[in-house]
């Protein structure tokens, strides 16, 4: 059995400040009718800048099956006899929880499987990494999920975003909440862990105070591990991001890594420009280094 593994734009690999051997199914987003493939038509920088210049709202498109037969076929082509695919939560979009029955029979002596990370940006191309590594070191599939399970449970990030609009629009989040955090003129703090949705943790009255209290929620939750890989997630806001990076570095003593990364075109459609996040990945108990 040799094993490869896919995973889609949302996962945020093509600005992974790592390397990896992960192949990469393309998202679509929509601008009213015009149509833009992430990481192909279009990438982080340019789409922000497109971004902060509308009101519009883009919405995204997943996979198609054809796109994903397309990268599964690659592997197919490497030797590969299953192919193991990481997509955003399935709290986020019901696409990677349907995929297994309508892939079936797709591409012939290939199985396919979906793993759910719970998660998205750099957190699920974490993920997707680990069981990479994974396979290449020739654990079974039972093996791989348990362990990916492992890693999911131990990730998490919060955010504080901007603009409630594009959460609210999109359905990625409740629209009580975002009604009330415009009216209010609050920076909620939003989690995204182990229910695999973004929700409303807690409400602060400014950005400056709602980032200050996120460091602070970090903290506590890593407090107790021994080994935690630190990253800072932004979209179009880098300064403030590298500002955060390094206050971390100083608060965060059991940091293995610290690292900055963009958040992928696709998600940013769904929260907006100006987003800065912490995620952290707490890598006690993993059977292998990541």
């Amino acid at each position: 059995m040799k094993i490869g593994i896919t995973s889609d734009c949302s996962s945020g690999l093509e600005y992974a400040p790592f390397e990896h051997n992960v192949k990469i199914t393309r998202t679509t987003i929509h601008f009213g009718e015009e149509e833009l493939v992430d990481g192909v038509d279009i990438k982080a920088d340019e789409f922000y800048q497109r971004l902060r210049a509308s009101d519009f709202v883009p919405s995204t498109s997943a996979p198609t099956l054809g796109e994903i037969a397309a990268r599964v076929e690659e592997w197919k082509a490497e030797g590969c006899t299953d192919v193991i695919h990481f997509p955003i939560s399935f709290g986020l979009s019901a696409y990677g929880e349907n995929l297994t029955n309508a892939f079936d029979g797709m591409v012939d002596d290939v199985n396919l499987h979906v793993f759910n990370c719970h998660s998205a940006c750099i957190m699920e191309g974490y993920c997707a990494h680990y069981a990479q590594i994974l396979a290449e070191k020739g654990y079974t599939l039972e093996e791989i999920f348990a362990e990916c399970q492992k890693l999911a449970d131990q990730t998490q990030a919060y955010l504080v975003v901007d603009d409630l609009k594009y959460l609210v629009k999109n359905g990625r989040l409740n629209a009580v909440s975002g009604f009330i955090g415009g009216l209010a003129k609050i920076k909620p703090i939003l989690k995204l862990g182990k229910s695999g949705t973004i929700d409303v943790h807690e409400k602060v009255r400014t950005r400056t105070k709602a980032v200050d209290r996120m460091k602070e929620l970090v903290h506590q939750d890593t407090l107790s591990a021994k080994e935690v890989i630190y990253i800072v997630l932004h979209s179009d806001c880098e300064e403030d991001a590298k500002v955060l990076l390094n206050e971390i570095k100083d608060t965060y003593q059991n940091g293995i890594r610290y690292e900055l990364t963009t958040v992928t075109p696709t998600v940013g459609a769904h929260i907006g420009a100006g987003v800065i996040a912490i995620a952290y990945l707490i890598l006690d108990g993993l059977k292998e280094k990541l």
